[in-house]
């Protein structure tokens, strides 16, 4: 999942599909009995906190990390 850091707005944006998406996990999590559920902010700053550990990357270098 992608997030975009939009530095103009101050804001960082979703994808549409984000809310639905962890919805769907918080789902599977109850039908298997997990009582703590995904939060929608936590999930993007613990995503944020494992992206700074590495360098940065241009959007044209993404091809060679997969």
């Amino acid at each position: 999942m992608r997030f975009i850091v939009d530095t103009e707005l101050e804001r960082i944006i979703v994808p549409d599909s984000f809310f639905n998406q962890i919805d769907k996990m918080n789902k599977v999590l109850a039908e298997n009995g997990a009582e703590k559920q995904i939060d929608y902010v936590q999930y993007v700053k613990d995503a944020i906190e494992k992206a700074e550990k590495n360098a940065l990357i241009r959007k044209a270098d993404i091809k060679s990390l997969k």
